[in-house]
């Protein structure tokens, strides 16, 4: 909505709005002497209209009146992710009338979903941008309440933990100097330093010690254009140990692009990031996969994802005996809980524990009575 001046004491108000894909405009002209009192006057005739089309609105209407407030200030990736979620939403009930929706037809809505055998994930991540659209609908008092409540969603089933066993990662480690040292370094920085693929794409080529400062990562929205997010929390944001080796390794690399550069040209484009495509462009998320694909291949072991090889990492701590907080800081986890949710196994059972700290009480009290004898 926006208001003009149009006349001494006469303020006009225009609205747009969006029914079953439509675009509809109104106006309205005020009489007063202060243009605040104007704003104010329109306001409460913005609601009227809004409140008095909400019958009219279909789910096709309704969510493409609130769409840009839901994906405000959301990342490429999220919004990547939420449209498809609208999409979805759009396929299964685009032409269904905002007045029909209520918890049951959501419930229903929801079982079809299962039955047409849609992940629990992906029935989540829909419902939860459907549920968003309508409490943005119901501040706007275009609908008067949120249908989405008291509705039982499928529950995620958390699929194990695929790390690499003892032989693949004996298989893994003694293949990687057959490697170009691109794709060497970039796995071993996932192996070694436990590091997430968007962070390995955001470190810069720079001279690197035996710490790198984790502060952000690299990602690539549908459209092709690369983005840079920092740590959702400041655990996300550490200094990352690098083995020697590693260390040694990330040098090479360097020495490998400079060599790069004089052989390719002007044909050599000189990103500012460490891990570089062939003609020095910042790597492509997506070809990380395909590298890892292609060497896990040919060196004969099961599929393993570059985030799994993070897993592994995990894996190979936890077995060194390092406890579960200094863990959760290594892997740059918010809290341990989420540490302790994806690596149960790698640590002892709670009853174990509790036999341990039962076995500890019975030796103190033991010595206690020695010494009052």
């Amino acid at each position: 909505m926006y208001i003009v001046k149009v006349d001494t004491n006469k303020y006009r108000a225009t609205l747009s709005q969006t029914i079953n894909g439509k675009r509809k405009r109104y106006t309205k002209t005020f009489t007063t002497t202060k243009k605040k009192d104007a704003v104010r006057m329109a306001q409460v005739w913005e609601q009227e209209v809004l409140t008095k089309g909400s019958s009219d609105y279909t789910v096709y209407g309704l969510i493409s009146i609130v769409w840009e407030t839901v994906i405000k200030n959301k990342s490429p990736n999220t919004v990547d992710g939420y449209n498809t979620c609208k999409g979805r939403i759009f396929a299964t009930m685009d032409d269904i009338d905002t007045r029909d929706l209520s918890p049951r037809y959501i419930q229903r809505w929801v079982d079809s979903l299962t039955n047409k055998g849609y992940s629990a994930k992906t029935i989540r991540s829909t419902y939860s941008v459907l549920s968003r659209c309508c409490s943005i609908a119901v501040a706007w008092e275009i609908l008067p309440t949120n249908p989405c409540h008291d509705v039982i969603l499928p529950t995620n089933t958390r699929k194990s933990t695929r790390i690499l066993s003892p032989s693949e990662l004996a298989i893994f480690i003694n293949n990687l100097d057959t490697l170009p040292i691109d794709s060497k370094v970039l796995f071993e920085l996932a192996l070694f330093c436990s590091l997430r693929r968007g962070e390995v794409l955001a470190i810069e080529d720079k001279p690197i010690g035996d710490r790198i400062l984790i502060d952000r990562a690299r990602y690539r929205s549908k459209n092709g254009t690369d983005f840079i997010k920092e740590p959702k929390t400041s655990s996300g944001k550490r200094y990352c140990s690098v083995p020697e080796f590693v260390q040694n390794d990330i040098a090479d690399l360097g020495e490998f692009h400079e060599t790069e550069k004089k052989r390719l040209g002007s044909a050599w484009n000189d990103s500012k990031y460490l891990i570089k495509a062939e003609d020095g462009t910042p790597l492509r998320p997506q070809a990380v996969n395909e590298r890892l694909r292609r060497y896990v291949s040919r060196i004969g072991i099961d599929h393993i994802t570059y985030h799994q090889l993070r897993h592994t990492y995990a894996s190979i701590v936890a077995s060194e005996g390092t406890d579960l907080v200094t863990l959760s800081r290594l892997m740059g986890h918010s809290n341990k809980s989420t540490t302790l949710n994806i690596y149960t196994h790698l640590f002892k059972d709670e009853s174990d524990i509790g036999k341990a700290v039962a076995n500890n009480f019975d030796n103190m009290v033991e010595n206690l009575k020695k010494v009052t004898k």
